[in-house]
C-alpha cells in the first residue's frame, strides 16, 4: 500500500471522526487516502488558518484530535497564527502538511528554501510542541504516533508532521498501529501535599486563583467546586477560566487583573496565601507583574500547580511548587484537609469579601440592564451570557470585545466560555466557533466578535452554510478598532485614522452590510439597534439552527472598561526599572 493509504488507516485506527484542512497540489495524495474512509468526515472552510482553529476549538469542545491537512508554501504558511494560538493557550492540533518531492529539495517552487532546503520544520518549531520532516516512508506512521502523544500528553499543543511528495507516494507494507497514548496522571508526592495542607491550616486569607490548567483539566472544575466548599476558601479566576465554577457561587469573585472584578483584585492583593491551580501569572492578570497592584509578593505565598514545569515559578517565586494535574492533585489536597475544621476559620475573610462583590454587582445592574440604543458593549456582554444560561458555549475574539466579556459577562457553567488571548489573534473566535458546531451542533455555538476581527475572516460563512453549522456571530459593530482608539487618544491625545473605519468620499463610519453580507453566503441575519431587542434576536438565532449573524450597533464612548487601580501599560522607557516584584534594578551611570 501507499504511504498515504497507511495513513488513511491510521486515522482510521485512531479513531478521528473529523479533519479539517485545504486542498491543495501537495496535499492531494492525503486527500486521496483519506477518501477511502469516507466515515472520517472532512471540512474545509474558506482559509487554512480557519482550519486551524476550528480543530483548536473541536479539542477544547471533545478533548480529542482532529488533524488538519494542508498543503505547502503559503498554505501551510497560512497555518503559524493558528498554531501559536493553540500552543498559547494549551489546545491540541495536529497539522500535517504535503510537501514537494524530496528530489527537489532547495529548488522548487513554494518551498522555503533560501537558507538551506525546505526549512519549514525551522518555521513551525516556535509555535508547535514539536515539529517533524519525514524522509523515510517507512517511518511515517510511527512519526505520526510520536506526534499524537506528543499533543495530547502533559500540557496538550500543536504539533506538525511535514511529508514529501514522494514519500506520500512510495510503497510500504506491514501492520498500521496505533498504539494507545498515556492514561495516567501526574500527582504530586506526599511530603509536597502534607505541607501544602499546613500552609492552608495556617492561613489567615487563603484565596483559590484557578487558571486555564483547571479549565483544561477533566474533572478539575468539579473537584474545585469540591474543595472551595468543604474549606470555605474563595475562588478568583483567570481570563481563560472565567466560569469553571459558576460566578454566581456565594463563594466565587470572578476573574482576576485587567478587566475583572474590583473584588477579585482586592482579594489577590490581601491574600497570605495564594492557591494557583494552572494559572501562569500572565501579564493580562498581573497588571504586567507590577509590585502590589494585583499581586502582593512575596509577602503573599504561594502554591503553584501545573503540569508545565516551565510555569512553576516562571514569573513569581513560589513556597512550594507541584508539578501535576489539577484534577488530581486538589483532589490528594482536598483529602489531606479536615474541612469541617476549617469552615468556620475564614468566616472573617469572606465577609470582608462579600460586601465587594455585592458593591460590583450593583454597580454594573443600570450598564446591563439599558434598553437603549447605541447598545452599551457591557449590555451586549450580558445578554449573550444570558443566552447561554442553561445551554450552549460563547467564543470571544481579540480586541475590545474581551475587556467588557470579562467583566460583564456571567458564565455559568465549566466548558461554557472559551477565549483564545494569549497569541490573541484576531478572528480567531469567529473562524473557530465552527469547530464547536462540527463537534456538538446540539449546543448553540455563539461568536462575540469585533468589526475588526470579523472582516478579517467573513468568509467562514462560506462554510457555515456549507456544511450547514449553526453558528452564530454577534458583531460589535462600532466601525472602529476600539481598543486602538481609545488607547491612542488616551497615551497620545489623538488616534491614527486606522483605527476607525471612515469613508474617504463621505466622511462617514463605514462598515459592509452585515445582514446583506450573511444573506449573500446563504445564512441569515439581523441588524440589532435598541438593548431591549438583543435578547429576542438571539432567541431567534438559536431557535433557526442555522448560521445566524446579529450585526450589534455599540455605543463607541464607553472607555475600555479596565479594573480599578490596575495599571494595563507598558514600560515604555529604556533604561528605568518598573516596580515589578523582583530585587534587582538597572544602575544608571
Amino acid at each position: 500500500m501507499r504511504v498515504t493509504d497507511a495513513i488513511g488507516h491510521w486515522f482510521a485506527e485512531r479513531g478521528f471522526q473529523h479533519y479539517f484542512g485545504y486542498a491543495g497540489a501537495a496535499a492531494l495524495p492525503l486527500l486521496d487516502g483519506l477518501a477511502g474512509h469516507p466515515e472520517i468526515v472532512g471540512i474545509q472552510p474558506k482559509h487554512e488558518s480557519h482550519a486551524v482553529h476550528m480543530a483548536d476549538v473541536y479539542y477544547r469542545v471533545t478533548g480529542r484530535l482532529a488533524p488538519v491537512v494542508v498543503t505547502k508554501g503559503p498554505g501551510v504558511a497560512n497555518c503559524i497564527g493558528g498554531m501559536a494560538t493553540a500552543l498559547h493557550d494549551t489546545s491540541a492540533v495536529m497539522l500535517i502538511a504535503g510537501g514537494g518531492p524530496t528530489h527537489h529539495l532547495g529548488k522548487s517552487m513554494q518551498e522555503f528554501s533560501y537558507h538551506g532546503f525546505e526549512d519549514v520544520v525551522n518555521l513551525f518549531r516556535p509555535v508547535t510542541k514539536r515539529a517533524w520532516m519525514q524522509v523515510r516512508p517507512d517511518t511515517v506512521i510511527d512519526t505520526l504516533n510520536q506526534a499524537y502523544k506528543t499533543a495530547i500528553t502533559g500540557r496538550p499543543g500543536p504539533v506538525f508532521v511535514y511529508i514529501p511528495l514522494d514519500i506520500l507516494y512510495a510503497e510500504v507494507e506491514g501492520q498500521v498501529t496505533a498504539p494507545r497514548a498515556l492514561t495516567s496522571r501526574v500527582r504530586a508526592d506526599s511530603a509536597s501535599i502534607d505541607q501544602v495542607a499546613d500552609m492552608i491550616r495556617n492561613a489567615e486569607r487563603p484565596l483559590v486563583i484557578a487558571g486555564g490548567g483547571a479549565a483544561f483539566s477533566a474533572g478539575a472544575p468539579e473537584s474545585l467546586k469540591s474543595f472551595v466548599e468543604q474549606t470555605g476558601i474563595p475562588v478568583v479566576t483567570t481570563l481563560t477560566a472565567k466560569g469553571v465554577i459558576s460566578e454566581e457561587h456565594e463563594l466565587s469573585l470572578g476573574p482576576v487583573g485587567r478587566s475583572g472584578s474590583p473584588a477579585a483584585a482586592e482579594a489577590a492583593r490581601s491574600a497570605d496565601l495564594l492557591i494557583s491551580l494552572g494559572a501562569r501569572f500572565s501579564d493580562n492578570n498581573t497588571s504586567n507583574w507590577r509590585a502590589g497592584k494585583v499581586f502582593d509578593v512575596p509577602r503573599t505565598k504561594i502554591v503553584q500547580i501545573d503540569i508545565d514545569v516551565a510555569e512553576i515559578g516562571r514569573t513569581y517565586p513560589v513556597d512550594v511548587g507541584i508539578l501535576g494535574d489539577v484534577d488530581a492533585v486538589l483532589t490528594d489536597i482536598k483529602e489531606a484537609i479536615d474541612g469541617e475544621k476549617l469552615l468556620s476559620r475564614w468566616q472573617d475573610w469572606r465577609d470582608r469579601l462579600t460586601p465587594l462583590k455585592k458593591e460590583w454587582e450593583d454597580e454594573v445592574a443600570a450598564l446591563v440592564t439599558d434598553p437603549g440604543s447605541p447598545i452599551h458593549p457591557a449590555k451586549i456582554m450580558h445578554e449573550v451570557g444570558e443566552a447561554i444560561a442553561s445551554s450552549g458555549r460563547v467564543y470571544i475574539d481579540i480586541g475590545d470585545s474581551i475587556s467588557y466579556a470579562e467583566a460583564y459577562m456571567t458564565i455559568r457553567r465549566p466548558g461554557s466560555w472559551c477565549i483564545m488571548p494569549g497569541f490573541a489573534e484576531m478572528g480567531s473566535a469567529a473562524s473557530g466557533v465552527l469547530g464547536a458546531s462540527v463537534a456538538d451542533p446540539s449546543q448553540p455555538a455563539i461568536a462575540v466578535t469585533g468589526d475588526g476581527a470579523f472582516n478579517m475572516v467573513a468568509q467562514i460563512l462560506g462554510a457555515a452554510v456549507e456544511y450547514d453549522l449553526p453558528a452564530i456571530w454577534v458583531i460589535v459593530n462600532n466601525a472602529e478598532l476600539g481598543i486602538e482608539r481609545k488607547a491612542m487618544e488616551l497615551i497620545f491625545k489623538r488616534a491614527h485614522p486606522w483605527t476607525q473605519f471612515i469613508r474617504k468620499d463621505t466622511g462617514e463610519p463605514y462598515n459592509p452590510n452585515f445582514v446583506k453580507l450573511a444573506e449573500a453566503y446563504g445564512a441569515e441575519g439581523e441588524r440589532v439597534e435598541r438593548g431591549e431587542d438583543l435578547q429576542p434576536a438571539l432567541q431567534r438565532a438559536i431557535a433557526s439552527k442555522r448560521p445566524y449573524v446579529l450585526d450589534v450597533v455599540s455605543d463607541t464612548s464607553p472607555l475600555t472598561y479596565f479594573t480599578a487601580g490596575i495599571e494595563r501599560s507598558y514600560p515604555n522607557k529604556w533604561g528605568e526599572t518598573y516596580p515589578q516584584y523582583m530585587d534587582l534594578t538597572i544602575v544608571k551611570s
